[in-house]
């Protein structure tokens, strides 16, 4: 069962959305501020502080004429750290004062009502970067003698520092999108990784093999470390497991020889009833055994080597004809759906006992006048068997505990049985690579067994 089942509705592409939109909304409005403010901030910025001077000049020309205006004028075009440009004349054009090189007659485009934009450069410049034209913003004066005073401002660096901000909002916004593949990418690698945990750790679950190990793909992440200890558990829990099995297969090999001893000292005795009675606790005990034994001797490689091609329908037939007596007894009515010549390769003894087992659970736990199904056929490259009684049944929170060494559900108590038929059967199922499942019938009635073979 996986995890995660869809990825868009994983906590980590949620989270990776909102982040990326949230940043994406923030670039776009700081674009947008950025398109919309600058040029005309600009300008109103500048035809102020423009606006500001004419004042200054106008108040001055006022009060003490020109010589104090031009006074002025030489006075800020001797601060350095000046950014504005002056150019007096007189009504005869004759140059009066002033840092700007001539008075601007080409390339003068109007901005707006008494504000020109025009191409300067500074009148004696010392360096080959000032004598460079720059974009000045001006306006231009008309004094009471008709003399006429310019006055304009440099916006080259302005003009750099708008297309700086673009250019950032640019690589902001380029920055953003890597953020946000990455952010998309990390959650995907995630969401995989934790639907590969999950679907290995579920397949360990319901195959019961503790053999297998999460797949590490690195090192140097949180979850291949979480891997990394998930398999030290399974690891540890494998060798708990092996251990429980061997103390219980030691008891039953050890014990199982003086049983043998104690039945043969029975059957000396007289005949009496308690004498039979302790002979079938005899047998009870020694089958129990026995099935242990052969349940670990199952579970080992080494019995593939009696794999070989073989007809299940037959082998099936002949199980079937062994508990045709007892369901006549029973008066159970058999209904079969077996198809014909249903080859597999598997260990012909050990799936006989695997349909012997199952049958014999149906027949044990069916009422008389019950019924019984039983089904073999092909199913893709699997040989699908089935067995389903109309007997006691099992809830639904036993299903999952019926293949456990000695398990009986609370209804099955009465009934006759060690509790490892179906763990036999497991065993032999998962040998043959094949898959093991119970559930309940129509209407809750009975058990169904079923499991798949692969046909090689």
């Amino acid at each position: 069962m996986r995890a995660i089942k869809a990825y868009s509705k994983s906590s980590s592409f949620i989270v990776s959305f909102i982040f990326m939109s949230l940043l994406f909304i923030g670039v776009a409005f700081n674009n947008y501020v950025l398109s919309v403010t600058n040029d005309d901030l600009l300008i109103r910025e500048t035809e102020a502080a423009i606006l500001s001077d004419i004042g200054g000049f106008k108040s001055l020309f006022d009060n003490a004429g020109r010589s104090a205006v031009i006074k002025s004028i030489e006075s800020r075009v001797n601060n350095l750290n000046n950014d504005f440009f002056y150019y007096l004349k007189d009504k005869n054009d004759n140059f009066l004062a002033g840092n700007l090189d001539k008075w601007p007659t080409k390339n003068v485009k109007i901005v707006r009502n008494g504000i020109l934009e025009i191409e300067a450069k500074p009148r004696n410049a010392q360096t080959a970067q000032n004598r460079k034209y720059q974009t000045v913003i001006a306006m231009i004066l008309e004094l009471d003698n008709k003399d006429e005073l310019l006055v304009g401002r440099s916006v080259q660096n302005y003009e750099l520092a708008v297309r700086l901000a673009q250019v950032s909002s640019w690589v902001m916004i380029i920055i953003v999108s890597i953020i946000s593949i990455l952010s998309i990418a990390v959650a995907y690698y995630v969401v995989s990784r934790i639907n590969k945990i999950s679907d290995t750790a579920d397949k360990i679950v319901s195959s019961g093999n503790l053999s297998e190990r999460l797949y590490v793909e690195s090192e140097w992440d949180d979850l291949s470390k979480l891997t990394l200890a998930l398999n030290q558990m399974l690891e540890k829990l494998e060798h708990s497991v092996k251990g429980i099995k061997s103390v219980s297969d030691s008891i039953a090999h050890d014990l199982r020889t003086p049983l043998t001893r104690l039945k043969t000292h029975l059957e000396a005795l007289p005949n009496q009833d308690e004498k039979y009675q302790l002979l079938q606790e005899c047998d009870n005990i020694l089958e129990i055994f026995n099935s242990l034994l052969r349940i670990t001797y199952i579970e080992t490689s080494a019995q593939r080597s009696h794999f070989e091609l073989n007809n299940l329908s037959v082998v099936l037939e002949d199980a079937i004809d062994l508990y045709v007596p007892v369901m006549e007894d029973k008066h159970i009515r058999l209904t079969t759906e077996i198809s014909d010549d249903l080859h597999a390769i598997c260990d012909k003894s050990l799936i006989f006992q695997a349909f012997a087992n199952t049958i014999d659970n149906a027949v044990k736990f069916t009422p008389e006048q019950g019924e019984i199904a039983i089904s073999l056929k092909r199913q893709g490259t699997n040989i699908h068997y089935s067995v389903s009684d109309s007997g006691i049944g099992v809830s639904s929170k036993d299903i999952d505990k019926l293949t456990r060494r000695f398990y009986r559900a609370d209804k099955s108590r009465s009934t006759q049985g060690n509790g490892l038929g179906l763990s036999l059967v497991s065993a032999v199922v998962e040998l043959h690579n094949g898959h093991l499942t119970f559930s309940a019938n129509e209407n809750d009635k009975g058990l169904k067994c079923s499991f798949d073979i692969p046909v090689e």
